[in-house]
């Protein structure tokens, strides 16, 4: 009967533990995701417009640019955990 409880109490532990740490990473994930929303949707619809010609007579690569630098500055930063 002893044994029956601390295997339980064990499990149990095991399963708090799962889940508390579960927890923080989706925190931390959640947290770095949002540092990415804005650069990530501005170059996302240069991308677009990209991809529709809907950016007149501008070469393709001026056009991407600034949104792609602004992205790629952002994700170093996110990924240096700055």
């Amino acid at each position: 009967m002893a044994a029956d409880r601390w295997t339980s109490t064990v499990s149990l532990a095991g399963v708090t533990l799962g889940g508390g740490l579960t927890a923080l990473a989706q925190r931390a994930t959640q947290r770095s995701a949002e540092a990415l929303r804005e650069p990530v949707t501005t170059y996302v619809h240069a991308l677009n417009a990209a991809v529709w010609r809907d950016i007149g007579g501008i070469e393709v690569n001026e056009h991407l640019e600034a949104a792609k630098t602004a992205f790629m500055d952002a994700a170093r930063t996110s990924l240096a955990g700055s």
